[in-house]
């Protein structure tokens, strides 16, 4: 919880006991209502300690019990908040009973006198104990508002993100690529901006119009994989693109490609070119 609200309602509460002790003092000490005289102000102040510590054994238990089963839930009615408002009622009546049978008991007073005592903390406790409730209750209620619009926030953060990646997975899936490693992330490179796809020990190393990358693959089995997409392996140490062809000089054993590159073709590439060619003509 806010711990800038708690400190502000301990704050406030303290303040309201020796307020409390306070007022009596002054009451006792003017018009000289103690029988048995002068009573300290550490006394009086203890007293009113003991008989707020019987108001927090009652109504934090109820607070936190409204908060769980009320707050957190949300929507609430005016029927709901009638309830509220007998529950904080209810819960200072009896904050009041048990403040005054601490009184009789701690003077070694008859049950006979519980009404008086009774009346007494009722006119001299009833109101601070309402507001003291009454703000807690309507900070937990605050809080569970505030908890709510963060939750809320943080779904609606989720959603963006899962709607972002789902968006690029599908953009993605739509468009043919290679997943290449830069670095510690994935880059996604369109097969229509692959050239060439060169034969690199382990690995190979794709070429577009702008950058090399080189990924960790064969080239027989990028030769699978990308088959139905215009590529031909024309050398044991060569993948193209047929999109990039410009011109095959057989005599030279080599093919050109737009970009000016010339790279070498075997007999079998040769027989696989004229193959693709044919097929792509007829």
């Amino acid at each position: 919880m806010d711990k800038r609200a708690s400190i502000l309602i301990i704050s406030f509460i303290i303040g309201l006991i020796f307020f409390d002790a306070a007022q009596q003092k002054y009451y006792l000490d003017t018009f000289d209502l103690n029988e048995t005289g002068s009573v300290s102000f550490v006394t009086l102040l203890s007293n009113h300690l003991i008989r707020w510590a019987l108001w927090a054994i009652v109504n934090v238990p109820i607070g936190l019990l409204l908060w769980k089963k009320t707050f957190q839930k949300g929507n609430l009615t005016n029927k709901r908040w009638t309830g509220i408002g007998l529950t904080i009622f209810v819960s200072i009546l009896i904050s009041l009973c048990l403040v005054s049978l601490h009184s009789l008991f701690s003077q070694s007073l008859g049950l006979t006198d519980f009404f008086s005592f009774y009346e007494f903390f009722l006119f001299q406790k009833g109101l601070t104990f309402f507001m003291a409730s009454t703000l807690m209750v309507l900070w937990l209620y605050n809080h569970s508002k505030v908890k709510t619009i963060s939750n809320q926030s943080i779904e609606i953060k989720n959603l963006k993100r899962k709607t972002s990646d789902l968006q690029q997975a599908i953009s993605q899936e739509e468009t043919p690529h290679l997943n290449v490693k830069t670095g510690y992330k994935l880059k996604p490179v369109p097969l229509e901006e692959i050239i060439w796809i060169q034969s690199d020990d382990y690995c190979v190393k794709i070429h577009t119009e702008r950058n090399s990358f080189t990924l960790r693959q064969s080239l027989k089995t990028l030769e699978e994989k990308l088959g139905p997409y215009r590529f031909i392996r024309i050398h044991r140490s060569a993948l193209l693109n047929l999109d990039y062809l410009d011109q095959v000089n057989f005599e030279t054993a080599k093919v050109r490609l737009l970009n000016e590159t010339e790279i070498p073709i075997s007999k079998t590439g040769v027989k696989s070119l004229k193959l693709r060619i044919k097929d792509v003509s007829g």
